[in-house]
């Protein structure tokens, strides 16, 4: 392990995250995670790291880092830094400082270093979740450890930059119609709800967070009460007030709202890089 980074601003947000830590939410403990897989694999293959490797999730804007030793650092997301620009990796000096600001679109961006982040670990995970009391946010003066050595700077000193392939880059103006499994309450809503979910546009609340995302539009006549029962990440709890909840990442592990459907896995990726007022649209998964 080597020290490679110091931060000198937290801005909106910066966590440490990897994999997260599946199995044990029969304990009521919350899986965690980087937010978007897809991004931060892509992030950990520009440096040759299991796609699972602990990243730097970055919110939106204002981070700013001190590279520590010389070193190949890789983004990828919604985030840039000077030259280092999304889905590409490149070599850094020591001494060189990151400033972070956002894309046009999206909403997290990923910073991988050699080998991954090492880090304390709480239920075999370094994934901060300060709602459960695991971890911290990062701030000023923290410094960050590479769990291995650069072979990229020690293996080909003539190579400058790393980029991904075009079709694996994503543009988060432009997210898809995301696909939905009918959920363990499907029956119980009226057909019109079920047709008024996929029928409409909705649009990501403000009041969204690593927890869930709050959708708006025109109300879901909701279906009948339910005993607390388990919840899984991605399902798309309705309360009374008949607007959508999809439940994420840090979100409760059991509750009582009847839930409609569930997102694919692959779809809450796109889902969570669509920023506050974008409209996002659903279908039923064939």
């Amino acid at each position: 392990m080597r020290p490679v980074l110091e931060v000198l601003s937290g801005g909106m947000g910066m966590a440490l995250q990897d994999a997260g830590r599946p199995g044990w939410r029969r304990f009521g403990v919350a899986p965690a995670g980087v937010m978007d897989r897809h991004a931060a694999g892509a992030a950990n293959r520009l440096l040759g790291n299991p796609v699972g490797a602990a990243v730097l999730e970055l919110l939106m804007l204002g981070q700013r880092l001190r590279v520590l030793d010389d070193t190949w650092l890789a983004l990828a997301g919604a985030a840039r830094a000077g030259t280092l620009e999304p889905w590409s990796a490149r070599r850094f000096e020591r001494g060189e400082v990151l400033e972070f600001v956002p894309e046009a679109a999206g909403v997290w961006g990923y910073l991988a270093v050699p080998g991954g982040i090492s880090a304390p670990r709480w239920f075999g995970s370094v994934s901060v979740d300060p709602r459960n009391g695991m971890g911290r946010a990062l701030r000023e003066g923290d410094k960050l450890l590479a769990s291995a050595g650069d072979l990229l700077v020690e293996s080909a000193p003539s190579i400058g930059r790393r980029v991904l392939r075009v079709d694996e880059r994503r543009d988060y103006a432009r997210p898809p119609v995301l696909e939905l499994l009918a959920g363990p309450q499907w029956a119980g809503f009226p057909a019109a709800a079920r047709d008024a979910l996929v029928g409409q546009a909705w649009m990501v609340s403000a009041q969204s967070d690593r927890s869930g995302y709050r959708l708006e539009g025109a109300p879901l006549e909701p279906a009948p009460a339910i005993l607390s029962e388990p919840v899984l990440p991605g399902s798309l709890q309705v309360p009374g007030n008949g607007l959508p909840i999809v439940t994420l990442n840090d979100g409760p592990t059991v509750g009582g709202y009847p839930k409609i459907a569930i997102l694919r896995d692959s779809q809450r990726d796109w889902l969570v890089q669509c920023r506050p007022e974008t409209d996002v649209r659903f279908q039923w998964s064939h």
